[in-house]
Formats: C-alpha cells, structure tokens, sequence
C-alpha cells in the first residue's frame, strides 16, 4: 500500500449512535458556514459560482461519508452510480468510495481481532499485512497467509451493522436539503441501502452464501470461487482465498482482444 494511503487512515471511527450523530451535525454546520460564505461573497460583489458552493460541499460531505463508513458511504455509492442525478462535484466526489476510502489504522484492526478472536492478527495468521489492500463501506480486506495459503481477510468496521437504521434516518436530510433530491427520488436508494446492509454485513451469512453458490456453480468452466475458513471467521471477520484480478474499468484499460471479451461475457452470463 502505498505511503499516502497509509498516512490517510483513519485513527478513530465514531461507533455510537450520539458519536455519529454529533459526527454529521458538525458536517451540516460546516456546510450551512460555506452558503454563508457564498452569498456573502456574492453580495459584495465577489466571484463565488454555484459550483464553487458545489465543490466545497461535496468535499465536505465525502470527508465525513467517508469517515463513517457505513449506511451514509453506501448511500453516495449508489447515488453517484446514477448519471445526471447529482451536481457534478457531488458525483465526481461520491465516486470515489467505489473503490477505495481512507481504511482503518493498523491499531484499530488489532482490536477489531482482539475483540472477535482474543488474540492478535499475527497470532491467527502467520503472516497479516496490517495495511489494507482495498477499504470501502463496510470494511476492509488484508492479506494474510496460513499454511501455505495465500488469504484474503474482510474486517467489518466497528459500529456499522449496530448503525444502520440510525444512519439512514441522519442521512436522509442531508439527501433533501443539501443535495437537492426529492423524497420520492431518495426513498428508494434509502430503502435499498437498509435491506442490503442489513444482510451485507452479516458475516456468518455471506460465508455460508459463498460455499453454497461455490458448490453449485463448480462445474461452470471459466469461473473460479473462493474457499472460505469459518475457523478463521467470525460475525465482524471473514476469510478467504486471496484471488487476484482487476476491476472492470482496470481490466477495459487494457484492451483485450474479443475473443477474451466474449469468453468473459458467456463466463457471467453462465453464472
């Protein structure tokens, strides 16, 4: 991982319903200073666009999505996958946390497997990068090696499945005022976001999920699944083979022939 990403992790991570609360009222009286600081530009006769206004508060609002994880960093993953939906700040901003968002500090996950398996990562494993290779809204994934094999190890973040319904109710104002949605707009991205975190972040049921799609799907050619190690997970903790591979833009970037196109396309329309 690199140094920036390192430096740019998250020492703390507010876990309470108060903490988290008072987390996005700070937010909301940051972004009301910089309206106040648009128009008063504006009234004396000071250059400050509309996307000025746009640009300072979508980097406000990402900072602390970003910083919750959770419900409310969901919720701009979904938002910011529709075109046109958003101010261009906001969905240039939101992008980002579809693939990566400041991860966690390595003290923080030592406690999350403190907490889960009362030891160390390094007493589990014989070998665990305390760096995360890839964050995103409700965890993180290490790499890790146990007897020869090469793991992929997702830690939950602290407080995210205990926050869930909490979050969407903080973050529905934000959706209506801040942002300019209707509720007619947003309820349904709000109602999708419960229901898939509610089950997302249900560990013990992604793992068991995952070896029955495996199984049934072992004959498809082209398609490979992880093995997962229920002694090595827990309700926050899942682990599994390390696959490696790209993301699809990545893998675009690299203009593959068509015939490895179509062989991907009848890969995932077998699956």
């Amino acid at each position: 991982m690199s140094e920036s990403t390192e430096n740019n992790s998250l020492s703390s991570l507010p876990t309470t319903k108060v903490a988290r609360a008072a987390r996005f009222a700070r937010t909301g009286l940051n972004v009301g200073a910089n309206y106040v600081k648009h128009y008063a530009k504006r009234a004396v006769g000071a250059t400050s666009t509309t996307e000025d206004l746009h640009a300072a508060n979508a980097a406000e609002l990402y900072g602390t999505l970003s910083e919750m994880k959770g419900s409310v960093l969901k919720v701009a993953q979904m938002l910011a996958m529709e075109k046109n939906l958003l101010p261009t700040a906001y969905a240039d901003q939101f992008a980002q946390a579809q693939y990566q968002t400041p991860p966690l500090s390595g003290p923080l996950v030592v406690k999350a497997f403190r907490d889960a398996f009362g030891k160390s990562p390094f007493e589990v494993f014989e070998e665990f990068d305390v760096q995360a290779r890839q964050a995103a809204s409700i965890g993180q994934v290490h790499f890790a090696r146990k007897d020869g094999r090469e793991l992929a190890v997702k830690v939950q973040y602290p407080g995210v499945a205990d926050s869930i319904r909490s979050d969407i109710r903080l973050v529905k104002p934000i959706a209506l005022r801040v942002l300019g949605l209707d509720e007619a707009t947003v309820r349904p991205y709000l109602q999708e976001v419960e229901t898939r975190l509610i089950e997302e972040t249900d560990y013990a049921l992604e793992l068991r999920r995952g070896q029955e799609i495996a199984a049934r799907c072992a004959a498809l050619p082209h398609l490979e699944f992880a093995a997962y190690y229920p002694a090595l997970s827990s309700a926050r903790i899942l682990t599994m083979d390390w696959l490696p591979g790209q993301h699809l833009k990545e893998f675009l970037l690299t203009d593959p022939g068509q015939a490895v196109r179509n062989q991907l396309g009848q890969a995932l329309w077998d699956f």
